[in-house]
């Protein structure tokens, strides 16, 4: 819905930005698309996401293939429902990402990024979903 403060989107409001590149690649202009999808950074998060959470590889060309791709996966409710709070929690760790970039000037690393996703993972999963019992072997 265009709702993300993303720079082309900042733009579109008639907002002054000088730089419209993504800032965690520098490589093409930040939408949502590019940073959640296309996004070197991003991309590679996805790749070892998905090794981890043992699925295939995530492969989506825009928002709405992201949120709904949880659907598509094979196995039981609590294996999809956990790959639908998975994707949630990616899109926020690359939104803290971009924003520790753009307000910090913080560096963009891949490992603190897949660091932060497992540990929120765990922790929302554990403490705040209806299966409980949660382990981290899980």
């Amino acid at each position: 819905m265009d709702r993300i403060p993303t720079r082309v989107a900042l733009r579109k409001r008639n907002i002054q930005i000088e730089d419209s590149l993504c800032p965690l690649c520098r490589s093409e202009d930040e939408n949502t698309d590019h940073l959640f999808i296309s996004c070197f950074i991003a991309s590679n998060v996805w790749n070892g996401i998905s090794t981890w959470c043992k699925i295939p590889n995530i492969f989506v060309f825009s928002i709405r293939d992201l949120l709904e791709c949880h659907t598509v996966i094979r196995g039981s409710e609590r294996k999809k429902e956990a790959v639908q709070g998975i994707i949630i929690i990616i899109c926020w760790s690359l939104w803290r990402a971009r924003n520790n970039a753009v307000f910090s000037n913080s560096p963009v690393k891949i490992d603190s990024i897949m660091s932060e996703i497992k540990a929120l993972c765990f922790l929302w999963f554990s403490n705040r979903s209806k299966f409980k019992g949660l382990e981290w072997k899980d």
